[in-house]
């Protein structure tokens, strides 16, 4: 039997899209909701617009030239959900148990998001 993934909440929800300032105006249109953050993220080629939905972020992003993961991921996909990542207390011991229950990793170790101050991992 797996064993089981303590989770908090749903932190985020990455959402790629090829324009991420019309899309973050169809959101703000279509829900009312205000943009809590922007960034630019250069190592992973990705600009983002945030909007907080409770505790979790949906995240809609771009890719900044057309050769990341993001732009990989449209081309294969389409715009939509790319990621759901999940909040949990202790990023390396997820991942330990995650291994344990034959999970495909991209990361084996965690890394750091210094604007935050916390690990993730993919």
């Amino acid at each position: 039997m797996p064993e089981k993934l303590n989770t908090n909440f749903v932190d985020h929800i990455c959402i790629a899209v090829k324009d991420v300032k019309q899309a973050e105006q169809d959101y703000v249109a279509a829900f009312g909701w205000k943009v809590a953050y922007r960034y630019v993220d250069e190592p992973e080629k990705i600009r983002v617009t945030g909007f907080m939905v409770g505790p979790t972020a949906i995240e809609i992003m771009e890719d900044l030239d057309g050769t990341g993961n993001t732009a990989k991921f449209i081309e294969r996909a389409g715009e939509g959900v790319m990621l759901i990542s999940y909040n949990v207390d202790n990023c390396a011991e997820s991942l330990e148990k995650l291994k344990k229950n034959n999970v495909r990793l991209i990361d084996q170790q965690p890394r750091y998001f210094a604007e935050h101050d916390r690990n993730f991992a993919f």
